[in-house]
């Protein structure tokens, strides 16, 4: 392979690495900013699916063995809030919904690029 193709192949991975980290922080965050009100089990799955999520991505540039993950992870952030039931709890907003299955696709999508980079 030629330099500007290494350097190009790096970069991209280093970009989608960099968009699944801001997904899993804005995961983590979540729960305050699009206020979840009662949800306590999509607020904790958020929290420790953002943190996955921001260590498996920062690993991803330098060690390709679980990047696997990344797109689990996503995946899951994205349909958590319709699987989780909620029982008495409340039902968490439209906006927490909406910005879950954003965050989660953009996580998973990153991890997509990076798996398929890698090779």
């Amino acid at each position: 392979m030629s330099g500007s193709t290494m350097s190009g192949k790096t970069a991209t991975v280093g970009g989608a690495a960099g968009l699944a980290v801001l997904a899993g922080l804005y995961l983590i965050a979540a729960p305050w900013l699009a206020r979840f009100g009662g949800a306590a089990e999509l607020a904790v799955s958020n929290t420790v699916a953002g943190l996955a999520i921001v260590v498996f991505a920062s690993i991803s540039t330098r060690n390709s063995t679980l990047t696997w993950v990344l797109p689990v992870l996503g995946g899951w952030a994205a349909v958590s809030p319709f699987v989780l039931r909620y029982g008495g709890e409340t039902v968490p907003s439209t906006g927490a919904t909406i910005g879950n299955v954003v965050a989660g696709a953009v996580a998973a999508l990153g991890g997509i690029a990076v798996l398929v980079r890698r090779r």
